[in-house]
């Protein structure tokens, strides 16, 4: 029992949001409606000669008839011509809401279009920017190892120079301890040479 009625309740709920969505668009169209038809009325008539009250006695009651009403064909005349403006007016407004509902179906579409894009656009993005933060890390990464090899190479370099250098040194001194070396050994062969010629 209670369910068809929460269901009518939930579409007239759906269809008082639907209304108020289009309230300024229906006032706007009804304050043209009343404008256009105040301005294709047409003037009122000039005021018709009385005319004289008929008194008629009814069967039953006795009592005096109210004035009939005014069935010229003039006063058809307008009524249907009032009717018809009316009527023009109506359908003007009601083409004119249609158009404007089918215009506010469309831009709704595409704002739902738009914003699927843009929820789209959006994760590429991130995922783009993701990618180019870690493309950042590996080439900080690279540099250092680049710049880490760098002063290695200095360092082996300078060390290779002052092996050089040592090498050379020691070369040299080398070289002086084997001269000095010869130059004791020539003495001292001279030296036992003199000594065993004098004996």
């Amino acid at each position: 029992m209670t369910d068809w009625i929460d269901q009518y309740s939930a579409a007239l709920d759906i269809r008082d949001v639907r209304e108020q969505a289009h309230k300024p668009y229906i006032d706007a169209f009804t304050k043209l409606a009343d404008r256009t038809t105040s301005l294709a009325a047409p003037p009122p008539p000039s005021p018709a000669p009385a005319l004289p009250l008929t008194i008629t006695k009814t069967p039953s009651r006795g009592k005096t008839s109210s004035p009939a009403p005014d069935s010229s064909p003039d006063a058809l005349t307008r009524l249907r011509t009032d009717l018809s403006t009316t009527q023009k007016a109506r359908s003007a407004l009601q083409t004119q809401v249609t158009d404007l509902s089918t215009t506010l179906s469309t831009i709704e579409l595409q704002q739902k279009s738009s914003t699927s894009q843009i929820a789209v656009l959006s994760q590429q993005k991130t995922a783009l920017e993701r990618r180019l933060k870690d493309r950042e890390d590996e080439l900080r990464g690279k540099q250092k190892l680049v710049e880490d090899a760098q002063d290695e190479m200095v360092a082996q370099g300078l060390q290779m120079n002052v092996a050089e250098e040592k090498a050379k040194r020691l070369e040299v001194e080398n070289k002086e301890l084997v001269e000095r070396w010869m130059r004791r050994m020539g003495e001292e062969a001279d030296k036992v040479n003199r000594e065993s010629s004098w004996r």
